[in-house]
C-alpha cells in the first residue's frame, strides 16, 4: 500500500505516518498548512503515484481534483464555512470522507465514519479505510479523459457502465459493430456526437446511439461529466471500439 499524506504533520497525523511507516506501509508524507496552494497542487500533480491519498488540511485539494482518479480520504478536523460547503457537496466519487466529531458532518456529504483523535484503535481505523477504499476504487477502468466503472456485466444481453469525463474533454469519435447504447446524464452537461448531429445533453436527459454510428461524447462543463451506459447486443468487449478519431493517438 502506498499512501500519501497530506497534514500539517501536527499529532495524530505525525502518529499515523510512523505507525503506518512501521508496519511496512510505503508512505510518502508532505508537512502544508491549509492555504499553501503551490505546495498543496505540487502534491496532487503526483497522485497517480500513490493508492490512496489522505487529505488533512481542508477544502484547497478539491479544487485541484480534476485529472486524476485516485481516491482522496479527507479528514473533517473542524466546522466547514459556509463557504467551502459547496466544494463537499460537490466531491467527486473518488473523493471520501471521515470526521473527528458529529458536530462536523456536513448535512449532504457522506461521512464513512467518526474517527476520533482520540480513539484506542485510531491508527487500525484508517489502515482499514485505507483498505476499503483502494479496493472500492480497483473496480474503476482509467483513460486519458476520465474513467468507468462496470455496474453490470454478467448478463448476456447488456452490460452497464458510470462513465465520468473530465471537464474539457472528449472520447474517440467511433463506432460499434456489435452493440447499440443508451446513455443517461447523471450530472454534468455533454455534447454528443450522433452521425452528423451535435446534440447537447444534461442532468436526466438521455440520448440513443445506433449500432454501426459514429459517435462521440465531450464534457463542455467546468465539472466532471458523468453519465449511465446500458450496451445491447450481443457481444461487449472493448475491441468492439472502432476509432476513427482520437485525441490521445489511440487506434
Amino acid at each position: 500500500m502506498r499512501v500519501g499524506i497530506l497534514s500539517s504533520m501536527q499529532p495524530p497525523f505525525s502518529y499515523l505516518v510512523k505507525t503506518l511507516e512501521s508496519r511496512g506501509c510505503d508512505v510518502v508524507a508532505c508537512a502544508v498548512q491549509s492555504n499553501d496552494y503551490v505546495k498543496i497542487a505540487g502534491f496532487m500533480r503526483e497522485a497517480d503515484g500513490f493508492d490512496v491519498i489522505h487529505n488533512s488540511v481542508g477544502s484547497l485539494p478539491l479544487l485541484l481534483n480534476t485529472s486524476f482518479v485516485t481516491p482522496v480520504l479527507t479528514t473533517i478536523q473542524s466546522e466547514i464555512k459556509e463557504t467551502e460547503v459547496y466544494l463537499y457537496k460537490k466531491a467527486p466519487g473518488t473523493w471520501f470522507f471521515v470526521a473527528q466529531d458529529e458536530a462536523f458532518i456536513i448535512p449532504g456529504v457522506s461521512v464513512l465514519e467518526v474517527i476520533r483523535p482520540d480513539r484506542k484503535d485510531f491508527i487500525n481505523a484508517y489502515i482499514t479505510i485505507y483498505d476499503r477504499i483502494i479496493q472500492a476504487s480497483a473496480r474503476h477502468d482509467r483513460r486519458p479523459w476520465g474513467f468507468y466503472e462496470v455496474l453490470s456485466d454478467n448478463e448476456p444481453d447488456h452490460k452497464v457502465k458510470r462513465i465520468t469525463v473530465w471537464p474539457q474533454k472528449r472520447l474517440s469519435l467511433q463506432f460499434h459493430k456489435r452493440r447499440q447504447e443508451h446513455w443517461v446524464i447523471v450530472s454534468g452537461r455533454a455534447m454528443v456526437t450522433v452521425g452528423e448531429n451535435k446534440i447537447e445533453r444534461g442532468p436526466s436527459e438521455s440520448i440513443d446511439i445506433p449500432r454501426g454510428e459514429a459517435h462521440r461524447v465531450e464534457n463542455i462543463g467546468d465539472e466532471p461529466l458523468v453519465f449511465i451506459e446500458v450496451q445491447q447486443g450481443d457481444y461487449f468487449g472493448e475491441d468492439d471500439i472502432v476509432r476513427l478519431e482520437d485525441d490521445y493517438g489511440r487506434a
